[in-house]
């Protein structure tokens, strides 16, 4: 967390069990407003569950979340809706909606659906595309729209809720590396602009190293480490939540550790 920051997200001891398998096992997080924050680990690791929990989505069996002083168990849902708003992996291909229509309708916790914004409501739409580069896409269906503009869309509704907090599981996972370098410049920009805290799963390494100002690494559903992306990009400390040996190396023109793959042996 930055320094003489007070957490903004809080999740204290949290711990979640189906029948024999558990989820998540004494995971803590805090998380400081404005920060961006990795988290990463193998799958199975608990990341979804733990972001899950945050979103108030899912209840732990013991253990607090709470954001700025709140509990958020205590919240109604359009009080969190004005708290944090989440990206998913990918939306659906099959969705009717326009882009606006789909963006308009994020504002639901204000009262406002799409048709019947108005002129004020529409300005956070309206920002929201443009921030995102979609403002051209503004009449399209998102069924008809490759993967890389439906994620911008997704993107796009998120910010329309205006909340402090965004929340993305693996953003860029189904990208071509093209998009892949969009969507991450684009949430380098949002950090940066905006001073929203995102909080956001990812596998990419090199991403987490390179673009947040820490990184959780959990494993077996605990929060194991949470360290700056120069202390977490160590050998040991990738052992320590991946379990394999790792080669890592300088960026060029950050210096950032960056993982380079191993060389498979020639046949």
């Amino acid at each position: 967390m930055k320094p003489n920051h007070q957490p903004f997200i809080q999740a204290d001891r949290l711990s979640l069990q189906i029948g024999s398998h558990k989820l998540l096992d004494n995971a803590s997080l805090e998380v400081a407003a404005g920060e961006s924050v990795a988290i990463v680990g193998p799958n199975g690791a608990g990341k979804t569950t733990l972001a899950r929990c945050l979103l108030g989505l899912t209840r732990p069996d013991t253990g607090s979340v709470t954001m700025d002083g709140k509990a958020i168990d205590q919240l109604k849902h359009g009080e969190l809706a004005r708290l944090m708003a989440y990206v998913p992996q990918q939306l659906p291909e099959r969705i009717s909606f326009t882009c606006a229509e789909f963006i308009g309708m994020s504002r639901y916790a204000y009262g406002n659906g799409y048709k019947n914004m108005d002129g004020h409501d529409s300005d956070p739409v309206q920002t929201a595309m443009k921030m995102t580069g979609i403002t051209h896409l503004s009449e399209q269906a998102l069924s008809t729209m490759s993967g890389g503009e439906r994620q911008r869309v997704s993107i796009a509704a998120a910010l329309a809720q205006q909340t402090p907090v965004l929340i993305l599981d693996e953003p860029s996972a189904h990208l071509d590396p093209k998009q892949r370098d969009v969507i991450h410049a684009l949430l380098a920009k949002i950090a940066t602009e905006k001073k929203i805290t995102l909080i956001v799963i990812t596998h990419d390494l090199n991403w987490a190293s390179c673009d947040f100002d820490r990184i959780v690494g959990m494993r077996d559903g605990q929060t194991l480490v949470q360290d700056s992306a120069k202390a977490f990009m160590q050998e040991r400390t990738l052992q320590q939540i991946f379990d394999a040996d790792w080669l890592l190396h300088p960026h060029p023109h950050s210096g950032h550790p960056m993982v380079l793959p191993h060389q498979s042996p020639k046949p």
